[in-house]
């Protein structure tokens, strides 16, 4: 189960038992080194798989540099699997630290009189064109090879210079007048002159490059008419607009006067295909009158893949607002044919047309514009949907367009749920399979927004789970459907009180649920906040799962949600014994937590999750336990000249004053914790990073509150910490709700004035405690799965020779260290926010002990030093470079921290955090120098300057 958290080394590999990457260096060398072409080979192929697992510097230059060796000595066949190797190594070329001797060895072969070798030479050379993008001589070679008379080196050629045309300006620019002759020559065939092309897009460096390129093509159209020259010559023009965006307006009025005038298919599905690529950069810039254009030449048309291409087209300026805004109207042409084609026979195209109309509308609901046919658009949509749902399955993609167009209109306009949720909901009986999946997702995004429209729809939910539960064998279609559902419920009884008869339903799909299925469900259950109905799930599956760490992972869960449900029990009275209760449990779980972790897995995050919410429940713990002091303990005699003596009114109650202060500072430090929580969570989804805001403002509203009773200054200009529902996440409403309850206690608080703390008061705090014990809480989705997977992984050098040891340097020298890294991900990058830079922290501290600390004169030194660097990742490579002075001699700790920035530049402190031991010597103090008047010390004996040259060696002076 815990296989559900995505490894960070998993999709590279780099989960494997690692051997040490000189010995897999020294093994793919001995392959080199072989007789035999096939252990050769094999050699070759496996380096891509070690610069995986080993992205370093050192190693892939010196990799490289064996590599070109075996390409200059090797035979034809050899090279071409290291020109492979290059091709799919593109990303750690840039780590090639000896370009010129790797470079030199390649080249050597250019001189070759095998035109093969030569034609490998230049594919070699042009597939690490980016890191040698202005080598003269590379150019010279490409363009003499390009009037070579065999056509295999032509080939190679065309491929290099494409590839040196995309990195550099010099090239691209000097390549121009050349490829334009050849393309433009009688010599050329026409085979090679559509090779030659294709270079002509990357002539986009200054502007009047690009005209001349733009000039050319355009002349070539009319001369070349055939379909390949039209096809190559329009795509080359399109890239080129593509890169300049200034000649977008006329390559869209080209690519609409191929697509009316010539009669060709592919030229037209191609010309629709290039509009496609110019309008997600540039729908802004686009001809006036132009989707006019398409959408005449459309209404003309009755080929449905033509309208197929062009709704994609219109669909992606629909994505601009410059455009939605143009065509709000209602008598616009573009929505005329979209309203016309979204009652299609075509399920595709009418899920296209209707695609774009919800854009349109839900622009004009954003921003507050007058909205016009919205009735028209639904009515088309539910009918489409009803159509769809009781189809075959190959409509299922349609379905799925069809559904997130209800959503999307839904949370624009959340009058629109109820419409949605009584079309889905009345026919979620009589669908099938697929369908229940689809819909039941479709209804799940609806009911975030607005859970009540659900309501419902409960009869019917549970009699589909009885009705799935009485089937002996599931498939995952159907197992898939029952989790759904129950997800379903879980929303929609988010709140509220569960009967008896749910009850038993939920327990009889368990019963006969696979147990995956039933692990998913508790986990669903547990975002709703319904711990019991977990609770009751979990007891059943400890005892069934097939290893040790799944067992305590289990034991881990089913102790929290003991916790969760001992919190919101009615059983118990008293407040204080069900906190009590629950921190036991939470104990018990955080014990089992690290039995379940492995080093691959170490469940950091759940581990501190759960210790945070310890800590507060304790927290609430002991300010009942306070409260009651004011009944309990009597302010001391004293109090009125403790009073006059710190003029602190409060002093006047005692030690409940005191006390209460102190919960202040915990409530204030558990907020800390959290905020510290969510820095290290750069993985997280946004419903988890909400909760873990929550938990932290809590901490501040218990504490503002606390402060409003014991502590001066804080009474009416203060306003607690405002809570809104509105926006908030299902999951997190009930949370909120609490809060918001607690605000208004708080608020009493505020208006009652003076510096005293009444009976009144502590009324209010322990109701504020109640209300936030009460308050359930949703385990965020975080704690179970990691939907986006982002580790550092560093290399530093210096390193000592043996491990666990320290490093020596030489007193008023300096210390260069050098930290090398990678960033690693998993399935999904960049699904919640990406990695834009990487902060490395550099810190210097000098260890005292008891001895030394009273020794060293440490006045105006600072031996204590912090650098940062903030470096950009390339290709997921990153350097940073520290030099570090050590004013004294001693013993030095340097820590190294890598912390990842985001696009908005927020800091995530993710980690890792590595540590170096730095041993400087102390420096020799100078002999000390007798003069008149001064006493002289001979092995610890004091002498007096007078009766120095009287004394015997073995006499003692009194």
């Amino acid at each position: 189960m815990l296989n559900v958290r995505i490894s960070s080394f998993g999709d590279n590999g780099l989960g494997e038992q690692e051997q040490d990457a000189n010995f897999s260096l020294t093994e793919l060398d001995k392959g080199l080194r072989s007789g035999t072409v096939g252990e050769q080979c094999e050699a070759i192929v496996r380096f891509p798989r070690l610069f995986e697992r080993y992205p370093f510097p050192i190693l892939i230059n010196a990799s490289f540099l064996k590599l070109a060796d075996v390409f200059r000595v090797g035979s034809n066949f050899l090279r071409l699997w290291v020109l492979r190797v290059c091709q799919q190594s593109e990303k750690h070329l840039d780590k090639i630290s000896n370009v010129d001797e790797f470079v030199r060895r390649v080249y050597s072969v250019i001189h070759s009189n095998d035109p093969i070798a030569r034609a490998l030479t230049l594919r070699t050379l042009g597939a690490v064109a980016g890191i040698i993008p202005e080598r003269q001589q590379v150019h010279h070679s490409i363009r003499r090879s390009l009037d070579s008379h065999d056509n295999v080196e032509v080939e190679a050629a065309i491929y290099a210079a494409i590839q040196f045309a995309a990195q550099s300006k010099t090239f691209a620019i000097s390549m121009c007048n050349k490829v334009s002759d050849m393309i433009q020559g009688q010599a050329t065939t026409g085979s090679m002159k559509l090779q030659l092309i294709p270079i002509l897009q990357y002539m986009h460096h200054d502007a009047t490059t690009s005209a001349m390129v733009r000039q050319l093509c355009t002349d070539l159209l009319p001369s070349y008419p055939s379909e390949d020259f039209v096809l190559v010559t329009l795509n080359t023009l399109t890239q080129l607009a593509a890169a300049t965006l200034v000649d977008i307006p006329g390559q869209v009025s080209l690519l609409l006067k191929y697509l009316q005038s010539d009669p060709r298919w592919q030229v037209k599905s191609k010309s629709l295909q290039y509009l496609y690529q110019l309008a997600k950069p540039g729908a802004h810039l686009w001809p006036i009158g132009a989707i006019d254009n398409i959408v005449d030449m459309a209404m003309q048309t009755r080929a449905p893949k033509v309208l197929s291409l062009t709704l994609d087209v219109i669909g992606v300026l629909a994505e601009s607002p410059n455009i939605c805004h143009e065509h709000s109207s209602h008598f616009s042409k573009l929505r005329e044919f979209c309203s016309k084609n979204s009652y299609s026979s075509h399920n595709a195209i009418a899920a296209q047309a209707i695609q774009v109309l919800t854009r349109i509308l839900c622009y004009c609901y954003t921003e507050g514009l007058e909205v016009h046919g919205a009735q028209e658009v639904i009515n088309s949509l539910e009918t489409l949907i009803l159509l769809l749902i009781f189809s075959d399955g190959r409509s299922l993609y349609h379905l799925k367009v069809a559904l997130k167009c209800a959503v999307q209109l839904c949370e624009a306009k959340h009058e629109h749920c109820m419409t949605f949720v009584e079309l889905l909901g009345s026919n979620l009986k009589s669908l099938n399979e697929e369908s229940t999946v689809a819909v039941c997702e479709a209804l799940g995004a609806i009911g975030g927004l607005q859970p009540e429209t659900l309501l419902s729809l409960l009869p019917d939910m549970l009699a589909i789970l009885t009705e799935l539960s009485a089937v002996d064998i599931h498939t995952d279609l159907q197992t898939n459907a029952q989790v759904l559902l129950c997800t379903l419920l879980f929303q929609t009884l988010c709140g509220y009180q569960w009967n008896q008869e749910t009850k038993n339903v939920i327990k009889i799909v368990t019963v006969n649920n696979n147990l995956w299925a039933n692990y998913r469900i508790a986990r669903a259950a547990v975002r709703y906040s319904h711990h019991e109905v977990a609770l009751n799930i979990l007891r059943d599956l400890t005892e069934r799962v097939s290893s040790e760490n799944l067992h305590f992972w289990l034991v881990c869960l089913k102790e929290m949600f003991d916790a969760e449900a001992a919190l919101s029990s009615t059983e118990k009275e008293n407040v204080v014994d069900c906190l009590n209760s629950a921190v036991n449990h939470y104990n018990k779980a955080i014990a089992a937590l690290k039995v379940a972790g492995t080093p691959s897995n170490s469940l950091q995050f759940q581990s501190e999750y759960m210790r945070l919410r310890t800590e507060f429940l304790q927290c609430l713990v002991q300010l009942v336990h306070t409260s009651n002091i004011l009944c309990i303990v009597p302010p001391p005699a004293i109090a009125s000249s403790i009073v006059q003596t710190t003029r602190d009114e409060y002093q006047r109650h005692g030690y409940i004053t005191n006390q209460m202060r102190k919960c202040v500072k915990e409530f204030k430090n558990c907020g800390e914790l959290y905020w510290k929580l969510y820095q290290t969570a750069f993985d997280a989804d946004p419903a988890t990073l909400e909760n873990i805001q929550i938990l932290q403002q809590m901490c501040g509203l218990v504490e503002q509150c606390i402060e409003m009773v014991c502590m001066p200054g804080n009474k009416i200009d203060d306003d607690p910490i405002e809570f809104n529902v509105q926006n908030a996440r299902l999951e997190s409403q009930q949370l909120i709700r609490g809060c918001q309850n607690v605000v208004k206690l708080a608020r009493t608080i505020n208006a009652d004035g003076g510096q005293t703390i009444t009976h009144k008061h502590i009324d209010v705090l322990k109701s504020a405690v109640e209300i936030l014990a009460n308050s359930s809480l949703p385990i965020p989705r975080y704690f179970f799965q990691v939907l986006q997977s982002t580790t550092l992984k560093l290399a530093i050098s210096p390193q000592p020779r043996v491990l666990g040891e320290f490093i020596s340097v030489q007193s008023g020298s300096q210390l260069a260290v050098k930290v090398e890294g990678i960033v690693q991900h998993g399935q999904r990058p960049g699904l919640f926010r990406q990695v834009k830079g990487i902060l490395v922290t550099v810190t210097s501290q000098l260890q005292l002990n008891n001895k030394n600390k009273d020794s060293l004169d440490l006045k105006g030194v600072d031996v204590n030093l912090t650098l940062t660097q903030t470096v950009i990742p390339h290709k997921d490579f990153f350097t940073a470079q520290f030099l570090l002075a050590f004013p004294r001699g001693g013993q030095y700790v340097l820590t190294i921290e890598a912390s990842v920035l985001d696009e908005h530049s927020n800091i995530w402190k993710t980690g890792p955090r590595s540590s170096l031991t730095v041993k400087v010597p102390e420096e020799n103090k100078p002999a000390p120098i007798n003069m008149p008047g001064m006493a002289t010390t001979i092995n610890n004996v004091i002498l007096m300057p007078e009766d120095s040259l009287f004394i015997r060696p073995n006499q003692k002076k009194t």
